[in-house]
């Protein structure tokens, strides 16, 4: 086992497990650099489109208007920015690359076949913004797992069961009514100055840990938005480096796949014995 410490948890690292139920509804790896002005055009990102048509082969075109407010004396007005054009990349199954003149963000969802898989095709990305793109500079490295666990009907505090104490709080302590409970979620910000003993760029990794009950048809920010179709507990798990560092998509995966470890240890510590039972947890004999 490797010592505790290293990164944002103090949390051992974990034998490699699998959920056969998981209720992981999104994974998303995210890397950010300097604006690329063509790749807004089409023939800004057709060397790209062409470099990943094995890996994704139909691509859409979106325009995203951002509105702001300003506030002055003679009251609130709106103010609209250029539409930003992004691109979005699919294949047969739904996998999903989001690529902007400054971003490419990599959303799965059910398709989720182990961190192998995510990770190789994140590689493959990473290397063809290098190779196509010539990036120099990566600003900013993100890893974010979304899981949903929906209640059974006819328990609503299943969840309560499921997870650790630590995370359900007085909410999940007994002291609500039954069914008073419309939603409850926590927010926690951390911080460290390594990954798994390795320094972070700019010494400084962080992560937002979101955890509670939402009701049906709560809608989660993501890429896409998560609509809730039943009442879930919620565990998002979001990791990410925030300083500009040069840009080596080796080094850049081997930092992604630190901060997924981080997450593969924090979910495993989260699950009670029931919940490993209810999630079908398996692990190597």
């Amino acid at each position: 086992m490797e010592s505790r410490g290293g990164g944002v948890f103090e949390l051992e690292e974990v034998v490699r497990y699998r959920l056969a139920r998981a209720p992981l509804v999104q994974a998303l790896a995210q890397v950010r650099f300097p604006l690329v002005a063509h790749l807004q055009t089409l023939p800004g990102i057709a060397p790209l489109q062409d470099r990943l048509v094995d890996l994704f082969r139909f691509m859409a075109q979106k325009q995203v208007q951002e509105i702001g407010f300003r506030v002055s004396p003679a009251g609130v007005t709106a103010t609209e920015s250029p539409p930003n054009v992004t691109w979005e990349l699919t294949d047969d199954d739904g996998r999903l690359l989001v690529l902007g003149p400054g971003s490419a963000t990599l959303s799965v969802g059910q398709q989720y076949a182990g961190i192998e898989d995510f990770a190789e095709r994140f590689r493959t990305v990473l290397v063809a913004l290098g190779e196509i793109e010539h990036v120099r500079r990566c600003d900013r490295l993100g890893v974010r797992y979304l899981s949903l666990a929906e209640q059974p009907p006819g328990d609503e505090k299943s969840w309560a069961r499921w997870f650790r104490p630590e995370l359900t709080g007085w909410v999940g302590s007994g002291v609500v009514s039954p069914g008073g409970l419309v939603s409850s979620i926590t927010q926690t910000e951390l911080a460290a100055a390594t990954i798994d003993g390795t320094p972070a760029p700019g010494n400084e990794v962080h992560a937002f840990i979101r955890n509670g009950v939402v009701p049906a048809g709560a809608v989660v920010p993501g890429v896409p938005p998560r609509e809730v179709e039943q009442a879930s507990y919620m565990l998002d798990l979001d990791l990410f480096v925030a300083a500009p560092q040069r840009y080596d998509a080796e080094v850049i995966c081997q930092q992604f796949l630190r901060l997924h470890g981080q997450i593969d240890r924090f979910f495993r510590w989260a699950l009670t014995p029931e919940g490993c039972e209810y999630f079908g947890l398996e692990e190597p004999t």
